[in-house]
């Protein structure tokens, strides 16, 4: 798997490393900090259980689908297409903005999706969980070696 998948996985993840490493290409807290704030962030965050890949039109392919995961719970398969959440259109402009809404994602609160599969869209509900302690670590471990440089080796 690769990184980029691996930090996507979690959904937010991607969100996270955004907001932290900027558009730099390496993070501007210590690689302590960041995963002092994952680890915070995540007592309360939901987990929808996928690897996405944007599109690019803004929309974002499912890659992969977590077994036992609220999104496989809910019938979101490989290759499904994230169109909306919660009735917002993803596009170039508004996916990081969707991804980053924290009402939206609490754990156990559900998301709306809009999903594309084959030529039609349909709407899928999701319960969001506790991200599993072993993905969020394997996270925390793959933005450390991405954004932080002392951390690569």
């Amino acid at each position: 798997m690769s990184h980029r998948g691996v930090v996507i996985m979690a959904l937010l993840a991607l969100a996270v490393t955004a907001v932290v490493a900027g558009d730099h290409g390496t993070c501007t807290k210590s690689a302590g900090e960041c995963a002092v704030h994952m680890r915070q962030m995540y007592q309360t965050r939901g987990w929808m259980g996928v690897e996405l890949e944007q599109n690019e039109d803004g929309s974002l392919r499912i890659s992969a689908v977590i077994g036992g995961g609220p999104a496989e719970k809910s019938g979101i398969k490989v290759d499904d297409t994230l169109v909306s959440v919660n009735g917002v259109a993803l596009s170039k402009d508004t996916t990081e903005s969707a991804l980053m809404k924290d009402d939206d994602w609490k754990i156990g609160g559900v998301l709306s999706l809009g999903v594309k599969r084959g030529g039609e869209t349909s709407i899928y509900k999701v319960r969001l969980e506790k991200i599993p302690d072993t993905l969020l670590a394997r996270i925390i471990e793959t933005h450390a070696k991405e954004y932080h440089p002392i951390a690569k080796n």
